[in-house]
């Protein structure tokens, strides 16, 4: 039906039914995005959740996310500059995300600088985990996980499991794999480690990888060796 319309027509349709809606749409998120300006205190306080925008969007999921990754961008550049808090950086990309899961940006974006840079290390798990739902093919959203627990936390034994899945994951860099037989050393699974340095340095065709493989494991068994010397 919409194919007999004139071109003319088809336009004003689109205007209505389309442009204008998106507009609305905008205008009513542009208002609490606003109050930060107004008042720091309430921030994003009143920007409603991603289930309760979609039906807002009318189908322009993307586009809203768009717009709210601009503000989001403006949001954290304006407290860098400033106070350098983030109270309301987490709610805002959980927002984005509801919107547009497989915008992959504010993953990595979240996963980095919330922990970072605002010292929110669990919300920034909380991003990285609904990154590792979107994509459980890219390694480093369990790797960002894992990092943030033994580098934060300094807890390797909470940062295994997520290095090991990270390390079993396509595309992933020998540095991951490695640091798994770290982590092994580290939570005093000796032998483990061993075996999984020993497994690395037969897949692997790299000579530097090699070396510095041969050279962890010539490590362990001397000091193995100085232990039991000691003994």
């Amino acid at each position: 039906m919409f194919d007999k319309f004139s071109p003319k027509t088809k336009k004003v349709v689109l205007i209505i039914g389309v442009v204008l809606p998106l507009f609305f749409t905008q205008a009513y998120l542009q208002q609490p995005l606003n109050a930060y300006k107004v008042n720091q205190r309430e921030d994003f306080l009143y920007l409603p959740s991603g289930d309760y925008l979609k039906p807002l969007a009318l189908g322009y999921n993307q586009v809203v996310a768009d717009l709210l990754w601009i503000k989001t961008v403006h949001y954290f550049g304006s407290h860098f500059t400033t106070d350098k808090e983030y109270p309301w950086l987490h709610h805002i990309l959980s927002i984005i995300i509801d919107l547009d899961p497989q915008f992959d940006f504010p993953y990595y974006f979240g996963g980095i600088v919330l922990s970072m840079e605002a010292d929110q290390k669990d919300r920034a798990n909380d991003i990285l985990a609904r990154g590792m739902e979107a994509y459980p093919e890219k390694w480093e959203y369990p790797f960002y996980i894992g990092f943030n627990h033994y580098y934060h936390d300094g807890n390797p034994a909470a940062a295994l499991p997520f290095i090991e899945k990270a390390a079993a994951l396509p595309k992933v860099p020998e540095f991951v794999k490695s640091l798994v037989g770290t982590l092994y050393l580290e939570t005093g699974k000796k032998e483990t480690a061993l075996q999984f340095f020993r497994k690395i340095y037969e897949n692997t065709s790299d000579d530097l990888v090699r070396e510095k493989i041969s050279m962890k494991v010539e490590k362990i068994l001397s000091e193995e060796v100085n232990h039991d010397i000691r003994d």
